[in-house]
């Protein structure tokens, strides 16, 4: 059985956590990067399945990274969710640019990435996260 891996590349170390528990939940390898250049890189050498990735990272952002890999041919079918505490028109108008889910994040944030996630990795419909107990993914 090939186990699938997800990238999760936040800042917010509350948030990833949280994030990175459900994603095993539902039987994916985790990797965690805590700045936008640890995610490129990481990206570049590790190739994930997905990436869950925040607009707003240290040095430099999210949307940036998306669009590197976007120029890379190797590494622009991976797919990516965008997650962010704050949501800007223009944010909106890139990601629908980059063709990439922009989720808020919040209360129900989980659901929607969880729902993302089975779809563009094809997982099994009957492995679920929901008995994983974990705070809800609010942002700090």
């Amino acid at each position: 059985m090939n186990v699938k891996t997800i990238l999760i590349a936040d800042d917010d170390n509350d948030f990833s956590d949280v994030l990175a528990r459900r994603c095993r939940g539902l039987g994916l390898a985790v990797e965690q990067a805590k700045s936008a250049a640890a995610a490129l890189a990481r990206i570049e050498y590790g190739r994930p399945d997905a990436v869950c990735l925040d607009i707003n990272m240290p040095p430099g952002t999210g949307l940036a990274v998306i669009e590197m890999l976007r120029g890379d041919e190797r590494l622009s079918a991976i797919p990516i969710i965008v997650m962010t505490g704050y949501v800007d028109q223009d944010a909106v108008r890139r990601c629908r640019g980059l063709r990439v889910p922009l989720v808020r994040k919040g209360r129900d944030s989980w659901s929607r990435i969880e729902s993302l996630l089975r779809q563009l990795l094809q997982l099994d419909t009957d492995k679920s996260s929901a008995d994983i107990p974990t705070p809800e993914l609010i942002p700090g």
